[in-house]
């Protein structure tokens, strides 16, 4: 199977710890076979609308490669996660040029 990159972005509960749920959603990603390959800092935010009745979050996203499976099943067991208020996969195409700079230092 052919792998492909996608985008998982998400919002945190202000009242949560965020780099456990950062943890919990990257371990999720290994679970259904997906590598993490980069990882944003969690950001203190105001959100543009209540989300759940909460105006402030921690904002983050992780970029990670994985099968067509992948995005689907993470999709369907992030709905049980209590602290993530919002979340969103897309498939990406390519890496910005900050995100290659990142990566790289990262390895």
């Amino acid at each position: 199977m052919t792998e492909q990159f996608y985008e998982l972005a998400f919002w945190i509960k202000l009242d949560a710890n965020p780099e456990e749920e950062l943890k919990k959603v990257i371990d999720l990603v290994k679970k259904y076979k997906g590598e993490v390959f980069y990882e944003s800092s969690l950001k203190k935010k105001r959100t543009a609308y209540p989300i759940q009745k909460e105006i402030m979050g921690y904002f983050g996203y992780i970029l990670f490669k994985g099968t067509k499976e992948t995005p689907v099943k993470v999709n369907e067991d992030l709905k049980f996660f209590k602290n993530i208020l919002r979340y969103l996969i897309i498939k990406r195409k390519f890496l910005s040029n900050k995100e290659k700079v990142e990566t790289a230092s990262q390895a």
